[in-house]
């Protein structure tokens, strides 16, 4: 498959609609995820009603329980369904934030403009090489204030068994009028591994369908990642855990 058919971009477009099933109760996670995000940045000094960019918003999992919580946040993703889809949801409980479409390598943010920046649920690893890597977290340090703190939820590679394909379901969900599996296998190449997406859905008529949408990632290291955070420019780098469901590594740009 080319790297086009890998685009995170077209993987999170295909995922937008339904990226709520993927999830046991999306709403719940929206609050945890956002009330533990709250208490952390608090803990660095980060309070509601400071600027914090969530540059990998997706549907807006991180972002509606900060806006919720009083952060002025603006939000940006590579997906343009994604940042439509937060846009609506957004509209729906009658909240505001800046919404944009914007690539993690090439923010259009400006110099030291946040207390804070985010990317969470595991976003770097969609950039496959150190360079990309390196650019994207360039780009976090540069839009940050000089204090200002970044957080990044990552999943811990070099805890993870590298069995291909390895099989992981979601869960069964059920819909009013359907049924809904969504199964993810990944396929190992090296420090590399392309991730499948199947989401069957069966309707109570009869009808079944599956679409499969496939992404990239580079199974990059915390410790590694830590690394290139530092040669970023980032200080007092720590790794934390039980914060979210992944692993959380914090930097800070030098006051």
């Amino acid at each position: 498959m080319s790297e086009a058919g890998r685009d995170p971009a077209a993987f999170y477009d295909d995922l937008a609609a339904r990226y709520h099933l993927l999830y046991a109760d999306w709403a719940q996670a929206v609050a945890d995820q956002g009330g533990a995000l709250q208490s952390l940045l608090a803990s660095h000094g980060v309070l509601p009603g400071a600027a914090v960019l969530d540059a990998a918003c997706g549907i807006g999992t991180q972002t509606l329980g900060l806006v919720q919580g009083g952060y002025a946040v603006t939000a940006c993703d590579v997906s343009p369904q994604a940042v439509q889809r937060l846009r609506d949801e957004l509209a729906a409980r009658g909240l505001s934030a800046q919404v944009r479409v914007d690539d993690l390598r090439t923010l259009s943010a400006p110099d030291a403009a946040y207390a804070a920046v985010l990317a969470c649920d595991n976003a770097l690893p969609h950039l496959l090489t150190d360079a990309e890597l390196l650019q994207a977290l360039r780009q976090c340090h540069r839009c940050l204030a000089p204090g200002g703190v970044a957080v990044f939820s990552v999943r811990d590679y070099a805890a993870t068994p590298r069995i291909s394909p390895d099989v992981r379901p979601y869960g069964f969900r059920r819909l009013p009028d359907a049924n809904f599996l969504a199964v993810q296998v990944w396929e190992w190449d090296g420090d590399h591994y392309d991730l499948r997406m199947y989401l069957t859905t069966e309707h109570d008529d009869g009808r079944c369908d599956t679409r499969v949408t496939v992404t990239r990632y580079y199974a990059v290291t915390v410790a590694h990642l830590m690394a290139l955070m530092a040669q970023a420019g980032f200080v007092a780098v720590t790794r934390r855990d039980g914060v979210l469901f992944q692993p959380v590594l914090l930097g800070r740009k030098a006051a």
